[in-house]
């Protein structure tokens, strides 16, 4: 039912453009779905991996942050040509990269090979993933925080389908590589499809259609660098993925080391989590067109703030099953995250319209704090103990809650 109802929310808005624009978008959606079904799947066999190839928590710290921090010297330099003429040829080399990357990653048998598939995947995905969303944001001007809720509604079927297949695959004793090689072939088919179609392009983009102009590329970034307000959306989008994707990544491993649940019941277990995830990006999209974006990120980072300090402080003396009531917890910080990424990102590629490629390029700059950020839990997690580490996360809703700009309760229904 749940998934009838998204792909219902998938297709309103789209039922009366034309059939190319049509299936342009679903490609699209369908090109989000892929990478958030291979980042549920890569989070979901994080254990087994690191037991089998004997990671250490410094390991996969580096394996989550070093790939993150050398990614923001190369995607800002793709993010920027994608403004150009060249996006349509950026994201088909990014989709065969990423292709590379899963079969590196199908074959590791050690922690450089991993790391190696990994570092690969982080700017491909950039040019595959992230110019394909910025593409999608130029064929919605004046809607970016809408589309972006239909955006994160196809990646949260990818995150609910990922440890399903991780958890049939650990129950059929396959292992976890298999699951690597269906994504490559799964990435192929998404290039076949994406290979003929010409690309859509924002009214207000100078050079899309322009010669190649190094001079023009480096004045769009150096005004959107001294523009304070996208500044303000990008930092706090990467403060606000500590309870997004960094608290998925950590989540398989404290399920497993802290609480103590087998492989297979953590990737069941993230399921539910993606399915409460998936039903909160549905619900949000009905929620944007009547609220404003900034005062649901506001009121729900207040929310999650308590709901987080609870997970972080449990057992309580009083709860029977420490594992049902960390496990609601944690479905409950799911609910509480509704529509930030939608809504950051989207006020994000509002703030330059035209510039969807320099506003993912000034994102990918900032994500050397965000994989710092990531490699930091891991360190004190080698440290401390995951438990301690943990609540570095909390930075994330606090600055949320205190530096999205205030607007007005409600947006209207038209």
């Amino acid at each position: 039912m749940i998934k009838r109802a998204a792909s219902r929310l998938l297709n309103k808005r789209t039922r009366s453009a034309p059939l190319g624009a049509i299936s342009l978008t679903l490609i699209f959606l369908f090109i989000e779905f892929f990478d958030e079904l291979h980042y549920a799947i890569g989070n979901a066999t994080l254990p087994a991996i690191r037991a089998e190839l004997t990671l250490s928590y410094a390991q996969v710290g580096l394996l989550l942050g070093l790939p993150h921090i050398i990614n923001t010297f190369v995607e800002p330099v793709l993010m920027l040509l994608g403004d150009t003429s060249l996006r349509k040829r950026l994201v088909i080399g990014g989709g065969l990269a990423v292709l590379v990357g899963l079969l590196l990653t199908a074959g590791a048998t050690t922690f450089p090979m991993l790391l190696a598939a990994y570092i690969i995947g982080f700017p491909a995905s950039g040019a595959f993933v992230s110019l394909s969303q910025a593409s999608l944001m130029d064929a919605n001007p004046g809607r970016e925080p809408q589309a972006m809720a239909r955006w994160t509604l196809a990646g949260s079927l990818g995150n609910l389908i990922g440890p399903l297949l991780v958890a049939g695959g650990f129950a059929l004793a396959l292992g976890w590589r298999w699951v690597f090689l269906v994504l490559a072939v799964f990435a192929l088919g998404l290039l076949l499809f994406v290979s003929p179609r010409k690309f859509p392009t924002h009214p207000n983009n100078r050079i899309a259609n322009d010669r190649l102009s190094l001079g023009l590329l480096l004045r769009n970034l150096r005004e959107a660098i001294h523009a304070p307000t996208l500044l303000r959306w990008i930092i706090l989008l990467d403060l606000s993925d500590l309870l997004l994707d960094v608290l998925t990544s950590y989540t398989p491993l404290y399920l497993t080391d802290v609480i103590g649940v087998t492989p297979t019941q953590t990737s069941l277990l993230l399921s539910l989590l993606m399915l409460a995830s998936l039903a909160a990006d549905a619900l949000s999209i009905p929620l944007l067109e009547r609220l404003s974006g900034r005062w649901l990120v506001r009121i729900t980072a207040a929310i999650s703030i308590g709901l987080y300090a609870a997970f972080l402080l449990s057992p309580w003396p009083w709860v029977r099953s420490e594992l049902l009531f960390r496990i609601v917890l944690l479905i409950l910080i799911r609910f509480s995250t509704i529509g930030w990424y939608s809504v950051l990102q989207g006020e994000a590629y509002a703030s330059v319209p035209g510039r969807s490629g320099t506003v993912m390029a000034i994102n990918s700059l900032s994500g050397l704090l965000g994989g710092g950020l990531v490699w930091l839990v891991g360190w004190i997690a080698e440290l401390a103990g995951l438990p301690a580490a943990m609540w570095l996360l909390l930075l994330g809703p606090i600055s949320l809650a205190l530096f999205t700009p205030r607007d007005g309760k409600i947006r209207g229904a038209g």
